[in-house]
Order: structure tokens, then C-alpha cells, then sequence
């Protein structure tokens, strides 16, 4: 192989790996459908990157009554959480190892290990939903209402796949 050859396929296979990566991200933006989460509160401000709100999803706590699985068995697990709509937002309707076959669902990771003594009876659930930035200087602003509790996430979900396209006060 010549030298001309190897600098181009040195160059051409990172950036087809680059591209590949936002495939998934672009497909879900485009065909996705599109939800609305309530959300609760976090914090603002990355030093690097800048203004962002960092915001929990209602959707993130899941009671353990809409898990019929074994607490062993879901920990640090990729899971299945079916949602259905409840006036305007979303809401999780059950918990599955299997992968739905209709509706609406989103892939997530269980973070937190069930508390029966912690008074809610919940499991944590990351989505991958949780920053969304912003335009610098605004981010302070939707920290106080996130705080209030005065925001909703808009969310583009595609296989289990979702993507935040937006964060607005309610």
C-alpha cells in the first residue's frame, strides 16, 4: 500500500467513526416521537462547557410497584420503561428486561438500589437526559424554575433511544 493511500484511510476512518456516532442521535431527532416530562431540580454551569441545566426527570424515580422484577436482579441493569401519556406529560407505565414491541419506551440504566426504608419506596433510573445547555447567561434563569419546579423536558424518543430537544417552563 502506498504512502498516499495509508494517510487517507489514516484520515477517512476516524471520520467515518465520527459520523457514524451521530447517526442514532440524528435518526431519533428526525423520526422520533415526541414527549413531555415533567421534571425536578439540579444545578447549573459547567466550567468548560458553559451554561447548561442539569434537571431530573419525574419519570427518573420509578415506585417499586411498577417493577415485577427480583431487586437482585435489576441493579446496575439496562431496562425497559414503557411510558404512557397522562394529560399532558408522560409517565411510566411498567418496567420490562424485554424490549417493547409498540408504544413508547425509553432504554434506561437502574442506578440506585430500592429503599424500602427510604420512605418512598422508589428506584433511580438514568435515561442519559440529564443536561441540556443553553444559550450563555439564560441558565440561571431556568435554574429558578426548575427549582420551582416549573419545568418540562421535551423529549424525541425512537426505540428506546430519546434525545432532550428542550427545556420551557410549564
Amino acid at each position: 500500500m502506498t504512502k498516499k493511500k495509508t494517510f487517507l484511510l489514516a484520515v477517512v476512518i476516524p471520520l467515518l467513526i465520527l459520523l457514524a456516532m451521530t447517526i442514532k442521535p440524528q435518526a431519533t431527532v428526525l423520526f422520533g416521537q415526541e414527549i413531555v416530562l415533567e421534571t425536578k431540580a439540579y444545578d447549573p454551569t459547567d466550567l468548560f462547557r458553559g451554561d447548561y441545566v442539569a434537571i431530573n426527570f419525574a419519570i427518573s424515580d420509578i415506585p417499586k410497584s411498577k417493577v415485577d422484577l427480583p431487586i437482585t436482579k435489576i441493579n446496575n441493569k439496562n431496562l425497559y420503561v414503557s411510558l404512557k401519556q397522562e394529560g399532558k406529560y408522560y409517565v411510566v407505565d411498567q418496567v420490562s428486561e424485554t424490549k417493547p414491541k409498540q408504544g413508547v419506551y425509553l432504554k434506561g440504566k437502574f442506578r440506585e438500589r430500592y429503599n424500602q426504608f427510604n420512605g418512598a419506596g422508589n428506584f433511580r433510573v438514568d435515561y442519559s437526559l440529564d443536561k441540556y445547555f443553553v444559550e450563555q447567561g439564560s441558565g440561571k434563569d431556568l435554574e429558578q424554575e426548575s427549582f420551582k419546579g416549573g419545568l418540562v423536558g421535551t423529549v424525541k424518543a425512537l426505540g428506546g433511544y430519546g434525545v432532550l430537544t428542550g427545556i420551557a417552563p410549564r
